[in-house]
């Protein structure tokens, strides 16, 4: 019993140090992002706070978007919203099918012009069959794709019927369903209470219990998360964020009859968090595409579809091929 403490100590120890020395190593590095500035998109003139996902782009406006970092120019787009407080797509009448794209600034396109989105191209490129709803924001998590299904905010912007529905996760949602963000601070807060997910209100509602902070099973002594290295979430967090997935399945088959979920699962590296919300998924129903299969090469020929290595958003080549993906495998019009 003696010499167990005494391991466990010896390892404690040996992590502290570790930790210590490895935050020195960080902080005597140039501080990434030194310079970064996006004009045009801030929080007080492009987006307001409500209550049911937190957060939408103000609407019937255009912007534009300018991201500098480290002197270097990422992107000068514009982005344009829609009187549904959405980015703009095209709705072709008589369209055969309606796709719904829900996720973050991946699928918003951030960094990309209105037309280079894979909401436009899916559009466009299908020559009229294909109407899009681009319900995307950035900044957001599966819980407000839920919540926004609950409140009835996407069903209200609706101009087709749906066909299909595609989300795009992503590992750093499983912190943002949390609330471990600093942006989404009034973002629909949900629970799992004895195993059923229950809203709780708001990120910021008076009187419940304060944000997440970092669990200390987390790693060794939670170090990922106290240098910055990891943030992906804890187990509780996945099962979380896996819950909020599929209970949104289940409003968009209550929204359509018979629609199902695809959800575009770009997990490029090990991940046990996101391995166990693959299963949790798939056994639900959930149909889920990997990024290897979408754009095939990516691992290891990434840099040549992001915006830049300091910038990881996917770039307009990048949009095209997700938009071809999606018309071919999810909603069977090829190309």
């Amino acid at each position: 019993m003696k010499s167990n403490s005494w391991a466990i100590a010896v390892n404690l120890a040996a992590a502290v140090i570790a930790l210590l020395a490895f935050d020195v190593w960080r902080r005597a590095q140039p501080v990434p992002g030194m310079g970064h500035r996006i004009e045009g998109t801030s929080a007080l003139n492009f987006y307001e706070e409500v209550d049911d996902v937190g957060y939408v782009p103000w609407p019937n406006r255009s912007a534009t978007a300018r991201k500098v970092l480290d002197g270097q120019t990422i992107y000068d787009v514009t982005y344009t919203i829609g009187a549904d407080s959405f980015r703009v797509a095209p709705r072709p009448a008589g369209a055969e099918a309606c796709v719904l794209l829900f996720g973050d600034s991946n699928t918003f396109g951030e960094g990309v012009n209105d037309g280079e989105t894979f909401a436009w191209r899916l559009a466009q490129q299908s020559g009229g069959r294909i109407a899009v709803h681009n319900f995307a924001v950035s900044g957001w998590g599966p819980h407000q794709m839920l919540a926004g299904l609950q409140s009835g905010r996407f069903a209200h912007a609706l101009q087709c019927k749906p066909t299909h529905a595609v989300f795009t996760f992503i590992p750093e949602q499983v912190a943002r369903v949390a609330g471990r963000t600093s942006w989404d601070t009034h973002g629909p807060r949900y629970a799992l209470k004895d195993g059923q997910l229950v809203r709780e209100g708001n990120f910021d509602t008076p009187g419940l219990p304060a944000r997440p902070v970092p669990d200390l099973d987390e790693g060794i002594l939670t170090w990922r998360r106290l240098v910055g290295v990891d943030a992906m979430g804890t187990p509780e967090e996945a099962d979380l964020a896996a819950a909020v997935l599929i209970e949104a399945a289940r409003e968009l088959g209550r929204l359509a009859p018979g629609l199902k979920l695809h959800v575009l699962f770009w997990k490029d590296e090990p991940n046990a968090l996101m391995d166990s919300i693959a299963t949790k998924l798939a056994a639900a129903g959930l149909v889920l595409h990997r990024p290897e299969a979408i754009i095939p090469g990516w691992s290891r020929a990434w840099r040549q579809w992001v915006l830049s290595p300091l910038d990881r958003h996917p770039n307009a080549a990048a949009h095209a091929r997700v938009a071809d993906y999606v018309a071919r495998e999810i909603v069977g019009h090829g190309h």
